[in-house]
């Protein structure tokens, strides 16, 4: 639900996201009853707003802010499908920084 709100707000203002995001530092670690953990890192110095109308990109300057931080923690649902329970990003972490 949080991912349809975030992409909501961009086209509700008429933009789109551009560019490429790298993925980074992923570390999983599987806990017992069917719970798991993902940490990993993401580059967005390349990741852009676009204005859909014009095609105009909204490029911004590659800063500490550039460079993300996830944790996610997941649960195996009664059907074996592994669910989003939890995510949360730390911008400008020491840990993903080139």
């Amino acid at each position: 639900m949080a991912a349809q709100k975030w992409v909501k707000a961009f086209v509700d203002v008429g933009w789109t996201v551009t560019g490429d995001t790298r993925y980074f530092d992923r570390q999983v670690t599987v806990g017992s009853k069917g719970t798991a953990s993902l940490t990993y890192c993401a580059d967005e110095s390349k990741a852009f707003s676009k204005v859909i109308k014009t095609g105009e990109i909204k490029g911004t300057e590659v800063t500490k802010e550039s460079y993300v931080a996830y944790g996610v923690q997941v649960e195996k649902n009664d059907e074996g499908v592994w669910e989003l329970m939890k995510i949360s990003s730390t911008r400008g972490a020491d840990k993903c920084q080139p």
